[in-house]
């Protein structure tokens, strides 16, 4: 049973659903007999269209708000970032919509549900019946076969959420639709929250039949068939990041069923282009509970906290997710991944970049599937093109920056209340994402050794190099970031919360490597400082030594010196780094687990780290509301925010990868690891007993 999750009962909620994916289509697979539901996602639908809407000439308030910040007026400072240099919220990732099969005459005994990740194939089992579904990377479709012994009777109905409609044509279900213009975050209630207007994407989903059936106004029917499959194609109007999205979706949907192939054909094509990426990797931990459904081994490893099995599933189940949301050719991976079920989705599931789609791609590389890292890389170049508006309307400066989001239109302006008429000031004035995703960039090569890849870096590093030339101003003889912020954290000054400052710890960490990166590609550069201890002995957070509203604050954004830098620290900070984690203690948000795994396993503290892993592999119930300090898994192993993000599933895995690498296992670890990939594309393979090496 190793690599597979599986369950004795449908599911009910789409964090019980199990996910398959090619990068590009997406889909949940519910496992209902009666009623199956397969949520259906695209990687290019979103909301909106290419759009500037950087606030023109807010650099002029600059100068004044910098002014603000360094003779601490923050009230002022405050006043001058929400109302003169604000922003607009991203726009939103949107589902595509369902796949509905009502059986009529389905058995249900002996269910059984799986998701084979070796594979990346779900099957749905009952006694004589079998569904399989898979998304195939080769044909660019999903594939749906249905086998019954003793024939099956059925309907295919298409749905969405968004405004669409349905017919039969061209031997095809057919489902057309628009996207709208406007898609407000959940969290934004001022007007209206969805604008269909005129200028959204539209979208098309087709379903072809393998088999006899029978084409009705707006469904199939298919009647008594022992064997039957299901092709469905998804595709978007969408063209690219910088064009207005006018392309053909229904073209596009129905050019992928040219050259049709049998079930078995491309179930075969599609085990190969799978499974030559995740075998490449083993990793097997001795002890496990492989014979119980997955839910039960989540809340069984919170009782008994022995199933190491499930923890090495863990680990290759991020790969799984990184090969099928993640592929050449693809949009980067945003909050939720490719799967997303909401119309209005938390936080839009879009690409955050003050620490969670960094978290995405951090597995990747050490997981040896450097190929899924491409669309990370086309993420950047989207910023680097946008961010020089920005950089130009917010700052006055050359070269380009970019803020804490983005979607698919690569937007860089600061986020915030569209009027301005709000405080946004904890998380929109930060604009350091694009060096910390360039550092990101420059390890990725780390690992590749591509000298044509690293070619195509320089430009970028020059860009947004010339961007903090100009940025950077100077404060008591030093160069500082201002304004910025720790991300989403605040410090007490005199007792008032506040979170605008300048030249963080998380600032002048992320350009401590960026200027060193630079120096190696033949720049030359400012010159700041690396982080020092502060009097308590740990990492301090700002460039004061404010007191903290929240010492247990699920960003660790000042130890990013520590984890994800790839450059070696001092024994003296990393010292310091263990005091700021045991201080920040070891719960947190599903991601916050992950990232800390990651750090103590930097730290070589393999116990720490396995108590994080522990703690991440809490059993989160997908129909009881939780609160934001308690992260944890969802029965598929999705990562539980909550709500879902899947960057803790990456994060996870990538921690567990350093620890790997590292050989900093803990006692009650043996076992063997083949694949982990080091620096210059070498491979780490070694058994080990008692979390030593033999």
């Amino acid at each position: 049973m190793k690599n597979i999750l599986f369950y004795n009962k449908k599911a009910k909620h789409f964090e019980e659903a199990l996910p398959i994916g090619n990068g590009r289509i997406g889909g949940l697979v519910f496992g209902n007999l009666k009623k199956e539901r397969i949520a259906l996602n695209e990687d290019t639908l979103w909301s909106g269209y290419p759009k500037n809407l950087n606030k023109k000439g807010a650099y002029k308030y600059l100068d004044d708000a910098r002014k603000a910040i360094f003779e601490k007026d923050y009230k002022k400072a405050k006043d001058i970032m929400n109302r003169d240099m604000h922003g607009c919220w991203s726009d939103s990732y949107l589902p595509f919509g369902d796949l509905i099969i009502e059986y009529k005459n389905a058995p249900k005994s002996n269910y059984k549900r799986s998701l084979d990740i070796s594979t990346g194939v779900v099957t749905v089992e009952a006694t004589g019946f079998k569904e399989t579904v898979f998304v195939s990377h080769p044909a660019q479709l999903m594939v749906i076969n249905i086998h019954c012994d003793f024939g099956v009777s059925f309907k295919v109905k298409l749905g969405s959420q968004l405004e669409h409609t349905t017919e039969c044509a061209q031997d095809s279900l057919v489902m057309t639709g628009k996207a709208p213009e406007i898609c407000m975050p959940p969290y934004y209630n001022k007007g209206e929250s969805i604008v269909q207007g005129s200028r959204g994407m539209t979208f098309c989903g087709a379903v072809k039949v393998l088999g006899n059936a029978v084409f009705e106004k707006n469904y199939i029917e298919v009647k008594n068939q022992q064997d039957v499959t299901l092709l469905v194609s998804l595709a978007t109007s969408f063209v690219d990041f910088k064009s207005m999205p006018t392309a053909d979706s229904k073209g596009k949907a129905f050019s992928y069923f040219e050259n049709i192939k049998s079930f078995d054909k491309l179930l075969s094509e599609h085990k190969a282009d799978f499974s030559v990426l995740f075998n490449r990797v083993e990793f097997e931990l001795e002890g496990s509970r492989d014979d119980l459904p997955t839910d039960k081994r989540i809340k069984m490893m919170n009782k008994s906290g022995d199933d190491n099995g499930l923890i090495a599933l863990l680990f290759q189940y991020g790969r799984y997710l990184t090969i099928s949301a993640s592929r050449e050719g693809t949009t980067a991976m945003n909050l939720q991944g490719i799967w997303n079920t909401h119309m209005r989705p938390p936080w839009s599931s879009n690409y955050t970049t003050n620490i969670n789609v960094q978290m995405n791609y951090w597995c990747t590389d050490t997981a040896n599937l450097s190929e899924c890292f491409e669309p990370y890389f086309e993420f950047a170049k989207k910023l680097s093109v946008n961010g020089a508006q920005t950089a130009k309307e917010y700052y006055n400066c050359s070269g380009f920056c970019a803020h804490h989001n983005s979607d698919i239109w690569g937007m860089t302006w600061p986020a915030g209340f569209p009027d301005g008429n709000g405080d946004a000031s904890q998380y929109a004035p930060w604009c350091t994402s694009a060096p910390w995703i360039l550092n990101q960039l420059y390890e990725h090569y780390l690992y590749t050794l591509d000298e044509d890849y690293k070619a195509e870096l320089i430009p970028l590093f020059k860009g947004c190099l010339d961007f903090y030339r100009d940025f950077l101003i100077e404060k008591d003889g030093e160069l500082v970031t201002c304004p910025s912020i720790s991300p989403e954290n605040n410090y007490r000054d005199n007792g008032v919360s506040l979170a605008l400052t300048y030249m963080p710890s998380m600032d002048r960490e992320i350009l401590f490597d960026f200027f060193e990166i630079c120096r190696e590609l033949g720049f030359d550069t400012p010159t700041i400082e690396q982080v020092k201890p502060a009097s308590d002995g740990r990492i301090p957070e700002w460039a004061e030594e404010f007191d903290e509203t929240d010492i247990h604050h699920r960003h660790v954004s000042h130890l990013y010196c520590i984890y994800p830098s790839h450059f070696i620290q001092s024994d003296e900070l990393n010292k310091a780094a263990e005091k700021s984690l045991e201080k920040r203690g070891f719960g947190g948000t599903g991601w916050s687990l992950g990232w800390k795994v990651c750090l103590w396993a930097r730290l070589k503290n393999a116990d720490n780290a396995l108590r994080l892993i522990k703690q991440q592999l809490t059993f989160i119930n997908p129909s009881t509301k939780t609160s934001l300090k308690g992260g944890g898994s969802y029965p598929n192993l999705f990562d539980a925010h909550p709500p879902f993000q899947i960057d803790g599933n990456f994060a996870v895995t990538a921690g567990i990868a350093e620890m790997l690498k590292n050989e900093s296992l803990p006692k009650e670890w043996s076992g063997r690891v083949k694949g982990i990939k080091a620096y210059g594309s070498k491979e780490i393979s070694y058994s080990f007993k008692n979390g030593k090496r033999i």
